[in-house]
């Protein structure tokens, strides 16, 4: 039975070969110089003998500068081959011209296309030569096959070869459905990866921190430990939160508030740090004022001869206070200077402003590069 099964298969496979051969043709394009080769939009990486179906499709072929030097719908006839032969001088197709049509003198008169699009802001061509923007109606359209192209952010959501038929309408529908939206998506490469390497996400951290407050004794025994115990562990859950840019970089409470200027935070963040300076500097001063009177006292004290009091031989009273409250000024100066940093904050930012601003800025920055309000939302 197994056997039977692949021998089935095999003949399936055989027939179904034999029916696709007979029903096509070859395409051969001559020409002196480098070409591209386009047939219905799919680049070829060979044009000395393209295996086509049997029918018509829109062959497309630009010079060595990528310019248009060709475009016509041809016929692939089966168990044919059809040839296109390129000048090797054959100018560049200006925009607007039409080869091989000339709508005036054509027997067979024209027709209409209408275009019903689900997609706004595209751009509609019609053998290659641009139509407009949101097109809806193309009229004195010359009857045949025609290449239709729909655009959209410099993507090709549509293209086929259509029929128009003299004094007939011509219906072409373009639905928005998640293929050409994955279509518009895989075609925005540099805009995706731009997005990735600026966007800013808010991570949220939580650590356990456990501390023990006590003593304990214990002994080995012979069954296992003995002794007391009066130590109690508290345990903490700490949250915190990083603001990275481009899943790698963190920039911080600043960073965020100066991407999306946030007057609010940037105030917030000036009016402390100029209140530590302050302080800093009040510090400071009064530190180094401490040890600008301090040090000659201790120096004269501790000499044998007194440059401060060179007629008395026994230290004044005067001079220990001095001594004492250059001290006690320097010491206060001194953690006035080192607790100014306690008064900044570890963030400007609560959690839920951030999160806020940096989905603000992520929306901000789709919007410029043309990407849907969906994208990378989890």
């Amino acid at each position: 039975m197994k056997t039977k099964s692949i021998l089935s298969t095999l003949l399936l496979a055989f027939f179904s070969f034999t029916a696709f051969a007979q029903n096509t043709g070859t395409l051969k394009v001559f020409s002196e110089e480098p070409v591209i080769v386009y047939v219905d939009q799919v680049q070829q990486p060979t044009y000395d003998a393209i295996t086509l179906s049997a029918g018509t499709h829109y062959v497309k072929v630009l010079n060595k500068n990528e310019e248009r030097i060709y475009n016509e719908i041809v016929t692939i006839v089966a168990n044919q081959v059809t040839s296109v032969l390129i000048e090797a001088d054959k100018a560049a197709v200006p925009a607007g011209n039409q080869p091989g049509i000339n709508t005036a003198s054509n027997p067979k008169g024209t027709g209409s296309v209408n275009i019903f699009s689900e997609f706004t802001e595209t751009s509609v061509y019609l053998n290659e030569n641009k139509q407009g923007t949101d097109i809806k109606t193309i009229n004195a359209v010359p009857a045949g096959n025609h290449y239709l192209k729909i655009m959209k952010d410099g993507v090709s959501i549509f293209g086929e070869l259509i029929t128009v038929t003299a004094g007939q309408t011509t219906t072409v529908l373009v639905k928005n459905d998640g293929q050409v939206a994955e279509k518009i998506m895989e075609g925005k490469v540099k805009e995706r990866e731009e997005y990735q390497a600026k966007k800013i996400d808010v991570l949220f951290t939580t650590n356990a921190v456990s501390s023990t407050a006590g003593s304990s004794t214990f002994f080995p025994g012979y069954y296992g430990y003995y002794g007391y115990s009066s130590s109690v562990t508290n345990t903490q859950q700490i949250s915190d939160f990083k603001i990275i840019q481009g899943g790698v970089k963190e920039i911080g409470d600043m960073g965020l508030a100066n991407a999306v200027s946030n007057t609010a935070v940037l105030n917030r963040y000036a009016q402390i740090n100029s209140s530590v300076a302050k302080q800093t500097s009040i510090g400071a001063i009064g530190f180094l004022a401490s040890l600008l009177v301090g040090i000659p006292l201790i120096i004269d004290m501790a000499g044998e001869k007194h440059f401060l009091h060179k007629d008395t031989p026994v230290h004044p009273k005067w001079e220990t206070g001095v001594l004492a409250g250059a001290i006690v000024t320097g010491t206060i100066s001194y953690a006035i200077v080192m607790g100014a940093d306690k008064n900044i904050p570890s963030h400007y930012y609560r959690v839920d402003e951030a999160a806020q601003d940096a989905k603000k800025h992520n929306d901000k920055l789709k919007v410029k590069l043309g990407l849907p309000e969906s994208y990378d939302v989890k």
